[in-house]
């Protein structure tokens, strides 16, 4: 039996990194099967993690929608569901404000059940 990719479905994910001081922001670019930028939204979830296999849920001060998406809080700091623009991007703002220095890292949980880890973001107060 041949697998047949879902078409104009989230099957990857390329996640880029601001500067992190206080706040982070993190833009999520989905592709498709095939490598390519979607061309329609798409809903996957994400959480925060302190380590970059995602075993350890963490949290972070706040986390806000950036310039395109669309956010849903299922568990607010640590866990959302997010809404891509019709091209496949996402940007959400983390905050550590008052917490100090953390490493955490955001873990896209893609709807074929994949997840995709950001690099380290190092919130430096």
């Amino acid at each position: 039996m041949e697998w047949t990719p879902i078409v104009d479905c989230a099957y990857s994910a390329n996640i880029t990194l601001g500067a992190a001081s206080a706040t982070c922001v993190v833009s999520i670019q989905l592709k498709d099967f095939a490598g390519n930028n979607l061309t329609v939204k798409n809903a996957v979830s994400f959480y925060i993690s302190s380590d970059v296999g995602g075993d350890t849920t963490s949290t972070v001060a706040s986390v806000a929608i950036g310039s395109y998406g669309i956010i849903h809080a299922i568990e607010a700091t640590k866990a959302y569901q997010l809404i891509s623009e019709n091209d496949g991007t996402i940007a959400v703002t983390l905050t550590t404000a008052g917490t100090g220095a953390n490493n955490r890292y955001l873990q896209v949980v893609l709807p074929n059940g994949k997840v995709v880890a950001s690099g380290i973001i190092a919130f430096t107060s």
